[in-house]
C-alpha cells in the first residue's frame, strides 16, 4: 500500500502556504520532513489528515483519491500521533489506547472486549503493557508519547503520521520513542511520516527525507543526499560537520557543531 501527494498546494482562506509538494511513501517507509518553524509542516500533515482542503493537487491512498472519504473510513487507513499532552480527565492508559478504536464503532455504542484486546495488544507491541492500568497523568513523558503511538495502533491503520514524536522528551526517551518507530516500520510494515528538528533523528531512523525550505523550496531523498552542511548552513544559520560514525558497513552518519571562536 502507498499513500501519494501529488502537486498539492494548501492554505488558509487565500493565503497558500505550501505549493506543489508531492511525496510518496509506502508501508515499510519510514519518511521524515524538515524544516523551520513556520515553513508549512503543519499546515501539510492538516491536509493529508483532511483537517483543510486543498487548493489544488491531490492526496492517493493506494490510487485512491481520499477527498471524498470520510473522517472515520480516512482514520482507519491513517492514525496521527500529536506530540504528548495532558487530557483533562485522569483517564487510565488503557482508556487513553482505547480511544484509537473510536474509528471502528458505530454511532453510539461502546468498546468490546475485542476492542479492548487490539487496545491490550498495541500496548504489548511496544513493550509497555505494565503501564495498562496507571493513571495516563501520571507517567512520564516518554511513556505518555508510547501510550499515544499505542492509541494510534489501536486504530489498526497502514500509515502513522508524527508531529514531532520526540518533542520535550530527556535523550533517553528520545532514542526509546525513536527505537519503537524504526520497529514498527520493520516488524509492522507500517508507513510513517514524522516531523523532526533534529537531523541526526532523520539519520537514526528515516528510510528517506523531505526538507521544505523557504520560498517553497522542497526536496526528498535519503538522509545522505538531502541533509547537507550546507542545507543546514543555509536553513539555520550553524556551522555543522556531518560524519561518519561506527564500522564502514554499518556506520551512521551525523552531524555535530562546528567551534567557533568566542570573543
Amino acid at each position: 500500500m502507498k499513500l501519494e501527494v501529488k502537486n498539492i498546494s494548501c492554505g488558509y482562506a487565500d493565503k497558500t502556504v505550501i505549493s506543489d509538494i508531492s511525496l510518496t511513501v509506502r508501508c515499510g517507509e519510514s519518511l521524515c520532513i524538515l524544516g523551520p518553524n513556520g515553513i508549512g509542516k503543519t499546515t501539510l500533515f492538516k491536509a493529508m489528515l483532511g483537517f483543510i482542503k486543498l487548493q489544488s493537487g491531490q492526496i492517493l491512498l493506494d490510487e485512491e483519491d481520499i477527498s471524498s472519504w470520510s473522517r472515520r473510513s480516512l482514520a482507519r487507513k491513517v492514525g496521527y500521533v500529536p506530540q504528548a499532552h495532558n487530557p483533562p480527565f485522569p483517564f487510565k492508559v488503557i482508556e487513553v489506547v482505547t480511544m484509537g478504536r473510536t474509528a471502528h464503532l458505530s454511532l453510539f455504542s461502546s468498546p468490546t472486549r475485542q476492542d479492548t484486546k487490539i487496545a491490550e495488544e498495541a500496548l504489548q507491541t511496544l513493550g509497555i503493557a505494565q503501564l495498562k492500568d496507571r493513571i495516563y497523568t501520571q507517567i512520564s513523558g516518554g511513556e505518555r508519547q508510547l501510550v499515544l503511538i499505542a492509541r494510534a495502533l489501536a486504530q489498526q491503520p497502514a500509515f502513522l503520521i508524527m508531529d514531532e514524536p520526540t518533542a520535550n522528551l530527556d535523550f533517553g526517551n528520545q532514542i526509546k520513542v525513536l527505537n519503537q518507530i524504526k520497529r514498527l516500520v520493520r516488524n509492522e510494515n507500517l508507513g510513517v511520516i514524522m516531523t523532526t528538528h533534529f537531523p541526526n533523528h532523520a539519520f537514526y531512523c528515516a528510510s528517506k527525507v523531505a526538507v521544505i525550505e523557504k520560498g517553497n523550496a522542497f526536496r526528498i531523498g535519503t538522509a545522505e543526499e538531502v541533509i547537507t552542511e550546507d542545507y543546514l548552513k543555509t536553513v539555520y544559520g550553524v556551522d555543522v560537520q556531518i560524519i561518519s560514525v561506527g564500522e564502514k558497513h554499518e556506520g551512521r552518519r551525523v552531524c555535530i557543531p562546528v567551534s567557533a571562536n568566542c570573543g
